[in-house]
């Protein structure tokens, strides 16, 4: 079943986010291979109030992969320039499955 990581953020530090963190994170995804499905910032809010206006949406082909991309030693070596430069949140949630609603 796939697992999506959904990032929600409101960027702080745009210089070190796009220029430092983005190009590893690309590189470390590769070995875990997700479909990048949305990165936008300025995501239009139709119902509710948020600080955020940056989305990230990672589809992984299961959660298990989802969570070893995120522990992976590559990964947590560049986590902080993202937590740095972002005010936000991270989740992570797997697919609707039918048969069990």
């Amino acid at each position: 079943m796939s697992a999506y990581f959904v990032f929600n953020h409101k960027v702080l530090d745009s210089e070190t986010l796009n220029n430092d963190y983005l190009p590893k994170a690309v590189e470390c995804l590769k070995e875990f291979n997700p479909e990048i499905l949305v990165v936008h910032q300025g995501v239009d809010v139709v119902e509710g109030d948020t600080p955020y206006d940056r989305l990230v949406i990672l589809r992984f082909e299961s959660r298990e992969q989802a969570l070893k991309w995120y522990n992976s030693d590559a990964y947590q070596a560049i986590i902080k320039l993202r937590t740095d430069s972002v005010d936000g949140v991270a989740m992570l949630a797997d697919s609707w499955d039918p048969s069990a609603a």
